[in-house]
């Protein structure tokens, strides 16, 4: 019963300090980030400029650099001009493409060649070489 405790009182002890390395992290962190605000808060100061917005736009302009705007729930960027990220592709499986795909691969070609070469997912790749297709007819 005495021996339970103490090794509670050890797991305890382990996780103390597990989050005394955490805090320490984000404590650092934290510091890091002020002195990046600062640092910013700074350039826009000397700047001359009105507002962050005002400087980003010279900045821009300076550099030939296109907006880049905020796309799908990951919230990636994507420059202007770039192709639509809009609805994805589904390819239509056939047992023609199926048996193609099955060909490269015997052949020695690279899971991830093969999808670039057809432009189609790398798991539906690896499910073609697992049999998963293998019934259409």
């Amino acid at each position: 019963m005495i021996s339970d405790l103490t090794e509670e009182l050890k797991e305890l002890e382990k996780k103390e300090a597990r989050l005394a390395k955490e805090k320490e992290k984000l404590q650092a962190k934290i510091k890091e980030n002020k002195e990046e605000d600062k640092k910013l808060d700074d350039l826009l100061k000397k700047s001359g400029y009105a507002t962050p917005r005002a400087l980003i736009k010279a900045l821009m302009s300076k550099f030939n650099i296109r907006s880049v705007t905020r796309t799908g729930a990951a919230g990636k960027t994507a420059a202007a001009g770039s192709p639509s990220t809009g609805k994805r592709k589904h390819t239509k499986m056939t047992p023609e493409l199926r048996d193609a795909i099955k060909k490269e691969l015997k052949a020695g070609a690279s899971k991830n060649s093969i999808r670039h070469n057809y432009d189609i997912s790398y798991a539906v790749v690896t499910k073609i070489a697992n049999g998963a297709y293998d019934k259409l007819k």
